[in-house]
Formats: C-alpha cells, sequence, structure tokens
C-alpha cells in the first residue's frame, strides 16, 4: 500500500487567487488541514466546499477527496472520487492514478479500461504503458506484459522498475538473452530490490 501512495500525484496545490467567490476559503482551509494531516477536518471541508460556489474546479476538489481516502487506505471510497475527477476532466495522470486503485481493488477490467484511456489521451508517455504491462504480468498474459512494458522502456528508458518487470516477462517468455539484458541495465539504473525481481524470474521460469 505504502508503494502506490509515494506514486500518486499530490494535489496540495494552493492557487494565488483572491477569495471572491464563497467557497474559496472553505477550499484553504480544507487544504490546510490536509497539510497538517487532519483529514476527517479536511473531508467535511471539500464535501462542503463542493456544494459552494468557487474558483476552485469540481475536479480538483474531487481529487482532494480522493487523496485523503487514499491516506486512510480506504479505497472504495477513494475509487469514487477519482471516476468522478476524470469524468469531470480526463487528465494522464489521474486516469493513471484510477487504474491503480482498481488494480489494487482486483478490478482488473475496469483498471485496464482506465489505463487505455490514459494511452488514448497520452501515447506518448510510458507510465499507463508500465502499468498494463504490470498487470499483465501478474495474471501470466506474458505476451501483452512484454508489449507494453517494452513501449514503456521506450519511452521512459530511465525508469528501472520498468526494465526489471520487463526481464521477467522476457524470462516468462522463455527469451533469456533479453531477460539478461533487461536486468542489466535495471541494475545499472540501480532497481531498489533488484533480487526480489530475479527471484520471481527463476521461479516464472
Amino acid at each position: 500500500m505504502k508503494i502506490f501512495f509515494k506514486i500518486l500525484p499530490v494535489f496540495i496545490v494552493f492557487f494565488l487567487i483572491s477569495c471572491s467567490k464563497p467557497g474559496d476559503l472553505t477550499i484553504q482551509r480544507a487544504m490546510r488541514a490536509y497539510q497538517n494531516q487532519n483529514y476527517e477536518e479536511a473531508l467535511s471541508l471539500f464535501n462542503e466546499a463542493a456544494g459552494e460556489e468557487s474558483n476552485y474546479s469540481q475536479e480538483l476538489i474531487c481529487n482532494m477527496i480522493a487523496s485523503i481516502y487514499l491516506q486512510q487506505e480506504d479505497l472504495e471510497n477513494a475509487v469514487v472520487y477519482q471516476k468522478k475527477s476524470c469524468e469531470l476532466r480526463p487528465e494522464y495522470r489521474n486516469l493513471v492514478s484510477l487504474g491503480m486503485t482498481y488494480h489494487l481493488l482486483q478490478r482488473d477490467t475496469e483498471a485496464e479500461e482506465a489505463y487505455r484511456k490514459a494511452v488514448e489521451l497520452n501515447p506518448q508517455k510510458g507510465e499507463a504503458y508500465a502499468s498494463l504491462g504490470s498487470m499483465y504480468l501478474g495474471q501470466k498474459k506474458y505476451a501483452e506484459a512484454v508489449e507494453n512494458l517494452k513501449k514503456a522502456s521506450e519511452l521512459e528508458p530511465k525508469i528501472a522498475v520498468i526494465h526489471a518487470n520487463l526481464a521477467i516477462a522476457y524470462a516468462a517468455s522463455g527469451e533469456n538473452e533479453k531477460s539478461e539484458s533487461e536486468f542489466n541495465i535495471a541494475e545499472e539504473l540501480k532497481c531498489e530490490n533488484l533480487d526480489e525481481f530475479k527471484e520471481r524470474a527463476k521461479e516464472i521460469h
């Protein structure tokens, strides 16, 4: 769970705007409470602000509420607000985060849909491909895993974990030389827990 939190975008954004609408002050109070980890107070204030007129977008409010639920490890409620945010305004990183939450909930059909929407929105970023590849790897869909992880590694060549996962996918596909090459790249990039990835490749192979 902690790994998931680390890769999520942090939505603490303070907009330098004048408080010309009723909800602006409520949002700013909610953001301060969030920053201070007073999550219950922040949640109450964000929900209050959602019904007020403000200069802050509804998708930002939804993202903040989702972030609070994620901090509390309440994935069911988090995914509701992540989905609302993406429906209001599809954005690449939010769609990837939505997919990750669905995957943690073992709702992989919906996770795949979110990742695919992210790819459609920006096919030149590697995060969604990497997430798809990792998910397929867990599902033992090795051809699909190789396809997506290879694409991710081309777009994001400096991310060690992508190469490590691609190495596992190659090993599972019987492409041992390619697997070793990817493990070497992952090692050069100082991949964390590399021995665990190698052990997993041996178990699959």
